[in-house]
């Protein structure tokens, strides 16, 4: 917004750039969290803000409020360098609400660590009330947010029409369409499931933060290529004018993120909290919407929707049978469980950052698989 007026007192056509915006917006970010985050942390250590009673080599983490500031970080970035359109104001109030409702939780889950402290409830009572939203509430929240955005989104964006590109298709001979009907509820179902899908995956230290990372650059590079009417017409994928605004809120994210990574590598200064996973994971949710690639979720957001099936099938199953398809959902911890059993890995540390890594590079592989298919497998 402020980089807009600029350009309009100016006209110094740079500034009209998207790619220019999104870059400032980027290292904006960047280096704004990497100020913010050590007095945060320091703070959050001052007034002992964590939930974990035991860790990793009994280190305990800060959960709150990471989410928050970025939060905070990702909308003064949007101010100063996105223009606003429905794209922007719509995928700004997913990610607002989310985070706020995620946010809850997290205040919630440090003043019941508190009232262990004290003697008020027990820490098994503390497990069963960590949440300051119960699970079938959240969910509600979730698809009501989501379905209210996704109607006013069908109606003021021309764009937003039911249309929805398929792998390995040519949006000139294969485009299918839903109807209003349908396509409301599949937009509320991928922005609902993204949101717990990420939430779920946030349990190790950066296991989110890359798949993010990976799914936000895919949005970014097919929104640019897709605002273009001549490289869209070329590469046989729906011309969507205006998308390529959400670009400066790409770059906010982005750059936050891996800011996010530096205080967050392993062994961990601070977490994302269910602030700023749900938060974000709502947003990777409707910007694939936008760019009409909902589809291509499975492929490039597949580790969020594997964490996301994986607890959805151990509940249903042990509901069902009383029997557990994994030995601990979401399916990374299934994963922590077989590998104690090996005695190669002799410390807990070793088996959480082997996941974690093997993790970002199936993520990396899947989003050039995803450019692969999108842009040129027609």
């Amino acid at each position: 917004m402020l980089i807009e007026l600029i350009y309009q007192k100016t006209h110094l056509y740079l500034l009209n750039s998207r790619l220019f915006s999104t870059s400032v917006a980027t290292v904006f970010s960047f280096v704004c969290a990497m100020t913010l985050f050590p007095p945060y942390i320091a703070f959050l250590k001052k007034l002992n803000v964590n939930t974990e009673f035991e860790s990793v080599k009994g280190r305990t983490d800060p959960v709150m409020p990471a989410g928050l500031l970025f939060l905070v970080i990702i909308l003064a970035t949007g101010l100063l360098t996105a223009r606003f359109n429905s794209y922007v104001v719509s995928s700004l109030a997913i990610y607002v609400f989310f985070s706020v409702i995620g946010a809850v939780d997290d205040i919630a889950k440090v003043v019941n660590k508190a009232r262990v402290s004290k003697g008020t409830i027990t820490k098994q009572d503390y497990q069963y009330k960590a949440d300051g939203i119960s699970a079938n509430i959240r969910l509600f929240l979730y698809i009501l947010i989501s379905l209210a955005v996704a109607a006013a989104a069908y109606k003021y964006i021309p764009n937003i029409n039911g249309y929805i590109d398929l792998p390995f298709l040519s949006v000139s001979r294969h485009f299918p369409y839903m109807p209003f009907w349908l396509f409301i509820p599949f937009m509320t179902l991928v922005i609902a499931v993204m949101a717990n899908g990420v939430n779920f995956t946030d349990g190790f230290d950066t296991l989110a933060a890359v798949p993010l990372i990976t799914c936000f650059l895919f949005v970014g590079i097919i929104a640019y290529v897709s605002s273009h009417a001549v490289w869209s017409k070329y590469l046989l994928i729906p011309h969507i004018s205006g998308v390529d605004e959400i670009l400066p809120l790409i770059g906010a994210a982005v750059g936050t993120l891996l800011a996010f990574l530096w205080f967050n590598s392993p062994p961990s200064s601070i977490i994302m909290g269910d602030s700023g996973a749900v938060g974000l994971g709502g947003t990777i949710g409707i910007m694939f919407i936008f760019i009409k690639a909902a589809f291509f979720l499975p492929l490039v957001g597949f580790i969020f929707l594997l964490e996301f099936c994986s607890v959805v099938l151990q509940i249903s199953w042990f509901k069902v049978s009383r029997k557990r398809i994994f030995l601990r959902a979401p399916i990374h911890h299934h994963f922590q469980f077989m590998m104690r059993k090996n005695p190669f890995y002799a410390q807990e540390f070793y088996i959480r950052s082997k996941i974690t890594w093997r993790f970002h590079i199936i993520s990396v592989i899947l989003l050039v698989l995803g450019l692969i298919i999108f842009l040129k497998v027609r």
